[in-house]
């Protein structure tokens, strides 16, 4: 070894080098192929997680259910009639839920024998900032982790703006392919849930296990837009809502109902409180799991389709507690046949 200077030389003469910039460049390049790469595995890992996270939700939900069934001996329904305003006290099954999923606070605020009816701001619907509380707690387990959507809205009620918080989860409120369109009237709609409902799960002749119980479905983003441009149909229901239109979208496609639509309402699900609003989470199941076809929707008439951004499916829970995954591509009459309590109906799902 010798010194030349300040420069240090091995003995054979050779100065020392670092990395070229090519090689720099091989090196950055070969690291973001395999970025690249892994970042799709990373991607779907995460989903896994969401998608099981929103089964375990449901299966939290389910079992809610079966602990009010034990003490009340009928599955939580829509509401009651109430002739003296005209409306039924429309708390959802979710609302009736709390005190079974460790809202039992929440559960004491409301006042089930007092018509809501949207009146947030009057004292005489019960103690109404106990429910503007109530109605814009968000509970987790309500939530699908997948849905990006804001977990609240602010809506106006009797010049009164009022916060509510949605939810990702809704009952069984039939298949949708009767002439009633709407799901929450007092009218047997063959699900499981509607205004004045008392189904036990003695009332399940299909079997708990081939009927939905809840599904999990997609929050709007809580505005209303023009006919035209179509929005994104998994988000947005289009208005007016009928049987007719329905029938219209399933042989013709959306392009076939377009021209007969006035506009369209993204408030699917934004609230969990009550049901007889087409905010709430009460569903159908007239079209299958993330159709094409978009909701129809006209004050609480409503026809749907289930959605979920977990890819190829949706979850959902059935009447003996198990939670599956419903792939978009079942038979429509299968479908329709998880969503009837009594329908007689052989189901291989």
């Amino acid at each position: 070894m010798r010194y030349v200077g300040s420069k240090r030389y091995s003995c054979c003469g050779t100065p020392p080098h670092g990395f070229t910039l090519v090689e720099v460049l091989v090196v950055i390049a070969i690291t973001g192929i395999l970025i690249a790469m892994l970042l799709p595995a990373v991607q779907a890992a995460r989903e896994a997680a969401r998608r099981l996270q929103c089964s375990n939700n449901l299966k939290q939900i389910e079992l809610a259910t079966h602990n009010y069934v034990t003490a009340n001996g009928v599955l939580p329904n829509s509401g009651w009639s109430d002739p003296a305003h005209g409306y039924p006290t429309d708390y959802s099954p979710l609302a009736k839920l709390l005190p079974y999923c460790e809202q039992a606070s929440l559960h004491h605020l409301i006042d089930y024998t007092v018509h809501p009816g949207g009146k947030f701001g009057l004292g005489h619907f019960g103690n109404a900032a106990q429910l503007r509380v109530t109605a814009g707690t968000v509970i987790p387990i309500f939530l699908c982790p997948s849905d990006p959507s804001e977990s609240c809205h602010d809506m106006v009620s009797d010049s009164v703006t009022v916060s509510f918080a949605g939810t990702n989860y809704a009952m069984n409120g039939g298949d949708g392919m009767g002439s009633n369109t709407n799901v929450a009237a007092a009218i047997d709609n063959g699900g499981i849930c509607w205004t004045d409902a008392r189904v036990g799960f003695h009332c399940i002749t299909d079997g708990t296990s081939n009927t939905i119980a809840f599904t999990e479905s997609l929050r709007g983003h809580g505005d209303t837009l023009p006919a035209t441009p179509t929005p994104d149909v998994q988000v947005y229901r289009a208005m007016p809502c009928s049987a007719a239109l329905a029938e219209a979208a399933e042989s013709g496609g959306l392009s076939a109902i377009l021209p007969s639509l006035i506009g369209w309402d993204g408030k699917r699900l934004t609230q969990w409180l009550e049901s007889g609003l087409p905010t709430g989470p009460l569903m159908n199941g007239r079209f299958t799991p993330n159709s094409p076809i978009p909701d129809l929707t006209t004050r609480s008439a409503r026809l749907c389709a289930v959605r979920s951004r977990h890819p190829g499916g949706v979850n959902a829970c059935f009447c003996d507690g198990s939670v599956r995954f419903i792939p978009d591509t079942i038979e429509r009459t299968a479908w329709h046949a998880l969503w009837t309590r009594a329908g007689g109906e052989v189901s291989t799902q």
